[in-house]
């Protein structure tokens, strides 16, 4: 039995196979990107022994792309599945990722209800000559009930007032929070506060260090999160016991 307000530590597709349909009112997610698949000899294949593992010994980050895009296909249908109606998911298109991405919003063509754009302030710089700055991530929306349409059933925001572009700058800090693939806290908040119910419940499969359930915290909702990394399990749990002590004393 999947309990509300908990982070589990185990498989998200196991996790989320355990939930029922519609139980959740939105997903809120950031995948892992695949970031150390590496192109050697103009060919995918293995990772570059300088590159940096973000996710630890557990989870390699460097998966074949057919593999990655099964992975994620499954994980996506899942958390369609579970949602009562939107999913958003944020990924940036990188080389390990980008044919798999395109792959899926051609599989998932008829739930894509809008793109938004998360504009990070400031691009980062090109890993090799001849590469572009990269300074911006997708947030896809899927929508299982009315895709064709782009406006939303909950929108906690005036005509005119929000756009698909959010101008956020990206995570700086970083020093007690041992993660190294983090977004930042204001990113998932926006997305919860303008398309979610006061109250309700948010699904995250990727709670990585805790962002997501700090985020529904904050804005009165309930959350729900599947970490494997039992390192980043554990320092996720730490933050959230700490944010509802604030709380609590507050």
């Amino acid at each position: 039995m999947i309990e509300l307000d908990k982070i589990y530590n185990m498989d998200c597709l196991e996790g989320m196979k355990a939930m029922p349909d519609g139980s959740v009112d939105c997903v809120v997610t950031s995948p892992p990107y695949n970031y150390n698949l590496r192109i050697h000899y103009n060919e995918y294949g293995g990772r570059s022994v300088n590159d940096h593992n973000k996710y630890g010994k557990m989870f390699k980050d460097d998966m074949p792309m057919e593999e990655y895009f099964k992975w994620q296909r499954d994980c996506i249908a899942e958390m369609l599945r579970i949602s009562k109606g939107t999913v958003f998911y944020n990924i940036q298109m990188l080389t390990g990722n980008k044919v798999a991405l395109c792959q899926l919003l051609g599989y998932f063509a008829d739930k894509v209800k809008e793109i938004m754009i998360w504009d990070k302030v400031n691009a980062e710089p090109a890993m090799h000559e001849g590469v572009l700055n990269s300074m911006w991530e997708f947030i896809i929306v899927f929508d299982k009930n009315d895709a064709i349409a782009r406006q939303f059933k909950v929108a906690n925001f005036e005509r005119g007032t929000l756009a698909n572009m959010l101008r956020i700058n990206k995570n700086t800090n970083r020093h007690n929070i041992k993660h190294n693939a983090i977004f930042p806290l204001l990113l998932p908040r926006t997305l919860i506060h303008y398309f979610t119910p006061v109250g309700g419940v948010i699904l995250d499969p990727f709670m990585g260090s805790a962002t997501t359930a700090i985020a529904c915290i904050k804005e009165k909702r309930h959350f729900v999160g599947f970490e494997l990394n039992k390192e980043y399990y554990d320092n996720a749990v730490k933050r959230v016991e700490a944010e509802k002590a604030q709380l609590t004393l507050f």
